[in-house]
């Protein structure tokens, strides 16, 4: 049977659909002028990244920590490898990686998953899922169910992830596929937590194609 066709956002369209999703600052720039522009209005050093294409950092094609004279000479390489554009983002720091997903499953319907990122998930398969819209107080009792709920609540003296915040980001996967139906997929990967607070640092929504 044929697989159904579908379209992959490019990170920035994904991030503009969830609405009330914490990110970093960042700027779609469609020249070098404008990303040396946002480097210096970003802090200095910034996130360069290729825009409308998949698998980022597997392909290199994700520049960590660029200032001004390494956003010039990694500009046009970035671009020509997507869609034209770069994205420029704040250079942030956490000390947490979580993961929140959604798909629609032939049984249930919409879901939601959260996770913790990093090797954790790939190797423990560290995911809890939820019915979308979650109840409330569904999403506390998913998170304890997480093998590595501890880190949530705290850890070596970092603040404990609000809960609350992160219930947005949950929130936004979940709103997305409740009001259009043609999304079948979305990503956040990863979400920081820094300081307590999530921030998606990348997001992708698969749509099924017209």
């Amino acid at each position: 049977m044929t697989e159904p066709r579908v379209i992959e956002l490019s990170e920035w369209d994904s991030k503009q659909r969830l609405s009330g999703l914490p990110t970093p600052r960042e700027v779609l720039t469609t020249t070098v002028e404008e990303a040396i522009d946002a480097c210096e209005d970003l802090g200095g050093r910034v996130v360069c990244k290729a825009s409308g294409v998949a698998h980022k950092s597997e392909l290199g094609l994700v520049r960590i920590g660029l200032d001004a004279a390494g956003v010039r000479s990694s500009w046009e390489e970035l671009a020509a490898a997507g869609d034209g554009t770069v994205l420029c983002a704040e250079l942030v720091s956490g000390e947490l990686e979580l993961i929140v997903g959604g798909l629609r499953d032939p049984h249930f319907g919409p879901v939601v998953s959260i996770g913790i990122g990093g090797v954790a998930t790939e190797v423990f398969g560290d995911v809890a899922v939820v019915l979308a819209p979650p109840e409330p107080g569904e999403l506390d009792d998913a998170l304890a169910t997480l093998r590595g709920s501890t880190l949530l609540r705290g850890h070596r003296g970092s603040p404990p992830v609000d809960v609350a915040a992160l219930e947005q980001v949950v929130m936004a996967v979940s709103n997305l596929l409740d009001t259009d139906p043609s999304v079948v997929e979305v990503d956040c990967n990863p979400v920081l937590i820094s300081g307590g607070q999530p921030l998606v640092l990348d997001a992708l929504v698969v749509r099924a194609a017209p």
